[in-house]
């Protein structure tokens, strides 16, 4: 029997994101049937939709809104996912998808956590840094999700350009 995980993901999305980026996102949002070509992530599968009958209270949820808080400013796109994975499959997600969204986040910090299905508190919180995804189980150290990012310094969440 496999665990199960409730992972979420909140942040806002450059302007300058390129329309390959939010095809491909909308794909795995499920809000597309077809997956784009070219696409970046070797993942074939819509990786932030929740099956039907998943035993997540509440239900999955996943949104990708246009957003302008300010008339003076671009659009840019709020996206939030709340999806119950599979081990196997969350594993995979969580090596290749912050990082894949990381390169386009406006948010600076904090964007997510995993949680494993019977437990109160997180297994797993998800950061951003100019670009970069990291990582750190809850009370641990912050590390990069990749080889080439440099270590972790923010000290507080910002949506600000």
């Amino acid at each position: 029997m496999s665990l199960h995980y409730e992972w979420t993901l909140s942040l806002r999305l450059r302007p300058d994101a390129p329309a390959s980026f939010l095809d491909e996102l909308r794909f795995h949002l499920g809000l597309v049937e077809q997956l784009p070509k070219d696409p970046e992530l070797e993942i074939d599968w819509p990786c932030m939709v929740t099956e039907l009958d998943d035993a997540l209270p509440g239900g999955g949820v996943r949104s990708l809104t246009a957003q302008q808080p300010y008339s003076n400013r671009s659009v840019s796109f709020g996206l939030f996912v709340r999806a119950f994975v599979v081990d196997d499959a969350m594993y995979e997600l969580i090596s290749v998808v912050p990082a894949w969204l990381a390169r386009w986040s406006l948010t600076q910090g904090w964007i997510g956590q995993a949680r494993e299905e019977l437990s109160l508190h997180p297994w797993l919180n998800l950061y951003v840094q100019n670009g970069h995804a990291y990582a750190a189980e809850p009370g641990g150290s912050v590390e990069p999700l990749d080889e080439t990012a440099p270590p972790f310094t923010l000290r507080q969440t910002s949506g600000n350009a």
